[in-house]
């Protein structure tokens, strides 16, 4: 069984080891790639719910809630001497569950941020998928977060000291198989979803080793849950849970910033090129206050969280030059490009070809080669 010492070291370590790979990723999407986008704000919004859950781990440390082996049962009551300082670690454990759920689902905003940049809106089957599991996300962290706090009603009983009145909403029964039964379902859903995407895509064997690298690390999330679970299960035990807790929290943290750290192969874009592609070129995804326009395809290559699958995806996001090939395939009449010549084009400096472009806007003419001879 764990020392109560011992799991807040590790605890902390745990925190310490992650902070390499957020600021790696900060780097990455923010200096060298230049892409920085809501996604890295959920990321570092997450890691601190991260440190505050432990710093809370460690304030009741301090009040001696690891020692001795507790457990999360009301045999607590009994069995803790001082009775001023139970009040305050049953409180702050209380809270602890917001910072430690918040983590959880941060993590699971984060992933589908990045698949939102990497399904394409034209395979609507997958994108319907990524909505539902949106969906499900969102309420199961509401109906969480509820059972949580107000199962055992007053909200005063969970830092009560009167045995025959006292109840632990975070360590009950219901609420507890809950949470676990709603994140576990969300984080199958979260590791199932892109599968169908890699089916058509063409990855080279290093891609496919990435990818495989990635998706085992999701996998290895679902394990820790598993194994906490039945932890949790066999014996409540304080410093067991706490230690279970952060590797699941830890390992999830470096998931999401795995991706990112392929932009540290690329060399840093130019702030110029950067405006310049920001002024020449519309962001494939919308534009909002995180892109600022800079999400261009040109960029796509340099290795961002989101630039796994960079160029197959935007074989799927360019339908412009899919239909423009599909429009010169329909031109009855069709020349070698050499013997083909544009004659106008009038554009406005603030239009853009849309999606439904047809034959009609190729203005292509054939080039009238009498006019070219010169009388003899």
């Amino acid at each position: 069984m764990i020392s109560g010492s011992a799991a807040i070291k590790f605890e902390w370590a745990m925190l310490g080891l992650t902070v390499p790979f957020v600021l790696l990723r900060l780097y990455s999407r923010c200096w060298i790639t230049r892409n920085a986008s809501s996604s890295d704000i959920v990321v570092v919004a997450t890691w601190l719910l991260f440190a505050i859950g432990t710093g809370e781990d460690y304030a009741t440390y301090r009040r001696g809630l690891f020692r001795n082996h507790y457990s999360y049962t009301l045999d607590l009551l009994d069995e803790f001497e001082d009775k001023e300082a139970l009040v305050e670690v049953l409180k702050i454990s209380f809270t602890n569950t917001i910072p430690y759920y918040g983590t959880l689902w941060g993590i699971k905003l984060s992933l589908l941020l990045l698949y939102y940049k990497l399904i394409p809106e034209s395979i609507p089957i997958l994108r319907i998928g990524l909505h539902t599991t949106s969906f499900v996300c969102a309420a199961s962290f509401v109906v969480i977060i509820l059972m949580n706090m107000f199962w055992c009603l007053p909200v005063s009983r969970n830092w009560s000291l009167d045995k025959s009145t006292a109840c632990f909403a975070y360590a009950s029964f219901q609420p507890y198989f809950t949470t676990a039964a709603f994140h576990i379902l969300t984080e199958l859903m979260l590791l199932i979803l892109p599968f169908p995407l890699l089916k058509v895509l063409n990855l080279t064997h290093r891609k496919r080793v990435e990818v495989g690298a990635l998706f085992a690390l999701g996998s290895l999330c679902i394990i820790c849950t598993i194994v906490r679970i039945i932890e949790i299960g066999r014996a409540a035990n304080v410093a067991t849970v706490a230690v279970w807790s952060t590797v699941e929290q830890a390992i999830g943290i470096i998931v999401v910033c795995a991706p990112a750290l392929r932009g540290l192969n690329s060399q840093p874009i130019p702030q110029s090129q950067v405006d310049l592609e920001s002024a020449n070129h519309q962001s494939i995804h919308g534009q909002g206050w995180w892109t600022a326009g800079r999400v261009t395809p040109k960029r796509r290559d340099s290795g961002g969280a989101h630039e796994i699958l960079p160029k197959t995806f935007l074989r799927f996001s360019n339908s412009h030059q899919q239909q423009a090939d599909a429009a010169w395939e329909e031109l009855p009449d069709k020349q070698t490009p050499s013997e083909i010549s544009v004659a106008q084009r009038v554009l406005s400096t603030d239009m853009e070809m849309s999606s439904s472009a047809s034959c009609e806007e190729l203005k292509v003419t054939k080039p009238d080669l009498a006019a070219q001879r010169r009388p003899a």
